[in-house]
């Protein structure tokens, strides 16, 4: 077969399945946009399956009456205005893709979002069909915010629908692993996932923050007390970056603090630390945590939590899809600086062995100076 043009439904279908192709990606996706909104609030709701009923309702400032019609076509956003601001989009919003919802209305049965802005007496439910085109509105008496409700996700891909339904335990994990992540960046908003029609409240989570609420109380109330407990908080600023984590104390019990694994933002963005430089900057930590003795030998997935701070158009976040990693500029740069950071904070130790043949050196030392 030689070279031809694709239809366009076909463009459609490839690139709405590169950017979301299971349910905890729509779910991250319209977090990002709730949180770019400024939103206190976010709550969850998804059907047993997680591919019936998606639906997620933030009290974040809403969509503009003029930016309405452009909500769900491909290709529109209001996070960049040209190429040029992709290098400078990190730590001010999440991520930019200008496909998620565009994606939602061609993988789905069906796509509304209601919305309102402060000023309006009621909100707009707008109806979005698979181009992404606004075909009816409505009505509705809502706060403040945006609802998007999705159902029958993954309809036009029965392949992967199927793959999904097999993997719904997995999912809910990875959903309730990304909310918890949030929470470390977001300690102030409250976060909920509720499943429904399920046979039980298991899966369901919230997270309700203290007014003022700080990575401390976030802490506590995602992982528990006898983790928190252990952990201290440790600040350095260097070279232009600030980089804050909550660590596992010196004395802190090993085993209260693993297998919880390690959560990682750039400027308040949770990114994988599966690869990259993410990966060895948590690779860093875990060898300094190491080099303080043996009682760490063999201890899995200890927890951290680190935020980098970084300095503007120090690297590019707009790296691929799904928005969990980022491109330094220079990585050597950061891996220096959290260097210096676990190195005050878990100084090397001497094996047993040398500490208690340089102790000894030292009694005969101060012996001889006595004695002369």
């Amino acid at each position: 077969m030689g070279i031809q043009t694709l239809p366009q439904s076909t463009v459609r279908t490839l690139g709405a399945s590169q950017v979301l192709n299971e349910p905890a990606s729509v779910v991250k996706e319209l977090l990002e946009n709730a949180l770019d909104a400024h939103a206190t609030s976010v709550s969850i709701e998804i059907s047993a399956n997680t591919l019936d009923t998606i639906l997620v309702r933030d009290n974040g400032h809403g969509i503009p009456p003029p930016d309405r019609h452009l909500i769900a076509r491909p290709h529109c956003t209001s996070k960049i205005s040209g190429e040029d601001d992709l290098h400078s989009i990190g730590g001010t919003s999440l991520g930019f893709r200008g496909e998620a919802l565009a994606s939602v209305a061609d993988m789905s049965g069906s796509l509304s979002i209601s919305t309102r802005v402060e000023g309006e007496q009621v909100a707009t439910v707008l109806k979005i069909d698979q181009r992404g085109e606004v075909e009816g509105t409505d009505r509705a008496s809502l706060p403040v915010g945006t609802t998007v409700k999705i159902t029958d996700f993954l309809k036009s891909h029965p392949v992967r629908r199927q793959i999904v339904l097999k993997d719904t335990e997995k999912c809910f994990k990875k959903i309730k692993r990304m909310l918890q992540a949030y929470v470390f960046t977001r300690p102030n908003v409250r976060l909920s996932l509720r499943v429904l029609k399920a046979k039980n409240d298991k899966a369901n989570w919230t997270y309700a923050p203290k007014t003022g609420g700080s990575v401390e109380d976030a802490a506590l109330k995602v992982l528990g007390s006898a983790c928190a407990s252990q952990c201290e908080w440790s600040v350095l600023e260097c070279q232009g970056f600030t980089v804050q984590a909550l660590l596992p104390r010196l004395d802190a019990d090993a085993h209260k603090v693993s297998n919880t694994g390690a959560f990682l933002s750039i400027d308040r963005r949770p990114v994988s630390t599966a690869r990259g430089t993410p990966k060895q900057i948590i690779k860093l930590f875990r060898e300094a945590l190491k080099s303080t003795g043996s009682a760490w030998e063999g201890v899995k997935e200890p927890f951290i939590y680190l935020d980098i701070s970084c300095p503007q158009r120090s690297y590019d976040a707009n790296v691929e899809p799904a928005k969990d990693d980022v491109l330094f500029e220079n990585p050597d740069q950061i891996f220096d600086v959290v260097r210096k950071l676990m190195t005050t904070a878990y100084p090397v130790q001497e094996p047993r062995s040398h500490r208690i043949r340089s102790l000894r050196t030292a009694f005969r030392r101060r012996r001889l100076l006595h004695l002369t």
